[in-house]
């Protein structure tokens, strides 16, 4: 078979089949390779799959290490329950920080930008959109997580003889550009029509209008992240995207028998709910708590407990174990749930992890707070219309008369939508994850999404808890108190910041699990406001109050684009604001500004 050379990336095959497990060691040393199969070598429908089904990355190391441990705390949807691990304490390991870049280069961009270039001129214009509008997803997470990047430099390699040693870096705001530009190339596109496009198309099964309103909704996700930059730019493009549509009530979900790694983190004790969420959700008794997560997957005990000791039918005495095959304890060993004061039994409440803390190797309890409401065949999330609704609200409470609808009316559409999708999208597979866990399902399950709840959840006026820590419920070293005060019932008369904190807290919640977009949201907003960790071990880098505003770049870029990696470090300082500057992630991005507030 045909291989080239490809910008030092990694493997296109398969990664090795002894890291099949929970990863170990250093992810690039171990995966990168000069070489790759030539992918025009593959069917058609193969060469789409490949970018479309990574877009939410189908392989389980690299899913680890594009997200799982690293941006997925940051954003405050999960935590790493166990101390092996110090990326979620700031303590940024490199190695560990490169799985966006890879999965960016070598699943993405190696084969969208192949794949425009061959349909522009097969005359398949609508087949090219769809490679473009993908790789615009994805370089908006891949520059939203790291700043300026190579991208037009890849591009102009395309059309000489032979690839140069090095590839320069363009500015995020450049990058902005681009993305534009590729956007607006697609919608042309989506004007045409090629047979066939249902055939691979596992985002939208071949309907371009949705193409069309992911396009727009990503305009006007973009144009919103560069407020603070560019607000009349900004401003343009919101209008054009609104006006031309986004989604109202379709999600965009990748449902082919893909593989869904979130459950797997959990799985592996790699991945749990973070204390952040799941407080906000019991605190507004918000009914997508019961569809995101389990209760207690395992007996939590005081520290040194032993089971009770039984004798089998040989007469050993061996651990006792109740009918569902978990071990039973003395009931004075049991901790008990802080709001309830229940003993923690299996599948007795829904408990948080704690931001940041040393909380010691795997195993241990934290791994047994709650779980994963899913599978391993669970649909991969891409995009929410609730999301489309959220930020039409935040674009009419900016200018006002931009749309149709009121703020308050497009945010409690903003709501209901999730509500309804979330719950229609995760039932099914949340019942199987309940069922893994021997639980059974909460008393409301069939009208967690009926009008009369979400009526009242929109009404309610609760705020977020108080987070305990059941280990640590004694000295309280890893408690935290509530930080979002702000109920869920729209208040017509309270400030611009008060509205905005309301449109993305609640934003937030709805495109759960997207932790990238999350965690864009929270650098540019602030909110929600997320616990601070308890432990920060960058030495000063990131700040405790503020978090990590992107990732330093990968061993790779630093080892095989020397040269224009520091320059590309030159141009990150010359756009970043607030005093931090260098390859580190207390820097801040283009559009992250230390020197202006929300209004």
């Amino acid at each position: 078979m045909k291989l080239k050379n490809i910008l030092r990336n990694v493997t296109a095959m398969a990664l090795p089949l002894a890291l099949l497990g929970s990863c170990t060691g250093d992810f690039e040393e171990l995966n990168t390779n000069p070489y790759e199969i030539d992918p025009e070598e593959l069917p058609f429908e193969a060469q789409f799959s490949t970018p479309l089904s990574f877009s939410y990355p189908t392989h389980q190391n690299l899913f680890q290490y594009w997200t799982s441990l690293s941006i997925d705390n940051y954003g405050g949807y999960f935590e790493v329950p166990h101390s092996n691990w110090t990326m979620a304490r700031y303590d940024l390991a490199r190695g560990f920080c490169g799985g966006m870049h890879e999965n960016f280069m070598q699943k993405i961009f190696n084969n969208t930008r192949r794949l425009i270039k061959q349909c522009d001129a097969a005359g398949q214009h609508d087949f090219a959109a769809v490679a473009r509008i993908v790789e615009a997803y994805n370089l908006l997470q891949y520059t939203d997580t790291y700043g300026p990047v190579p991208y037009s430099s890849v591009l102009a390699a395309d059309e000489l003889a032979e690839r140069p040693s090095s590839y320069a870096y363009d500015k995020q705001e450049d990058i902005y550009k681009a993305i534009f530009a590729q956007l607006d190339k697609a919608l042309e596109g989506l004007d045409t029509e090629t047979a066939g496009l249902a055939s691979f198309d596992c985002w939208c099964n071949g309907d371009r209008t949705l193409w069309k309103k992911i396009a727009n909704q990503l305009k006007l996700r973009i144009a919103l992240r560069m407020v603070k930059v560019d607000p009349a730019q900004a401003e343009t493009v919101a209008r054009a995207a609104i006006s031309a549509g986004v989604l109202e009530d379709k999600d965009i979900l990748i449902s082919k028998g893909f593989e869904n790694e979130m459950w797997l983190m959990f799985n592996w004790g790699d991945c749990g709910a973070n204390a952040s969420l799941v407080t906000m959700l019991k605190g507004f008794k918000d009914p997508r708590l019961k569809l995101y997560f389990t209760k207690n997957t395992q007996p939590i005990v005081k520290p040194g407990a032993k089971p009770l000791q039984v004798p089998d039918k040989d007469g050993k005495m061996v651990d006792k174990k109740d009918d569902d095959g978990f071990l039973v304890y003395a009931e004075e060993d049991y901790l008990t749930d802080p709001d309830t004061g229940e003993k923690l039994k299996p599948g007795t409440a829904y408990i948080g992890i704690p931001a940041g803390c040393a909380i010691g190797g795997k195993p241990n309890q934290y791994s047994n707070y709650s779980g994963w409401a899913g599978t391993f065949s669970m649909p991969q999330p891409i995009m929410f219309a609730a999301e489309g609704w959220f930020l039409r609200a935040e674009a009419e409470l900016r200018w006002p008369g931009i749309g149709s609808e009121d703020v308050k009316t497009l945010y409690e559409n903003g709501i209901r939508t999730s509500i309804k999708n979330q719950y229609a999208y995760r039932k099914s597979y949340a019942e199987q994850g309940y069922s893994e866990f021997k639980q059974s399902l909460p008393e409301d399950w069939n009208t967690l999404a009926d009008d009369a709840t979400i009526d009242a959840y929109i009404a309610g006026e609760t705020v977020q808890t108080d987070y305990t820590d059941p280990n640590t419920a004694l000295n309280g070293a890893y408690n935290s108190k509530a930080l979002n005060l702000l109920s869920v019932k729209w208040d017509s008369g309270a400030s611009k910041e008060e509205q905005l904190q309301r449109i993305i807290t609640q934003k937030w919640i709805a495109v759960f699990p997207l932790s990238t977009e999350a965690w864009a949201e929270y650098r540019r907003t602030g909110y929600p406001k997320l616990f601070q960790v308890k432990q920060n071990a960058s030495n000063g880098v990131i700040s405790t109050e503020l978090g990590p505003r992107r990732l330093p770049y990968s061993d790779t870029e630093i080892n095989a684009n020397t040269a224009e990696y520091n320059k590309g470090v030159e141009l990150l300082n010359s756009e970043a604001s607030g005093g931090t500057s260098g390859d580190n992630a207390g820097t801040r991005l283009w559009w992250d500004r230390a020197d202006k507030g929300n209004f």
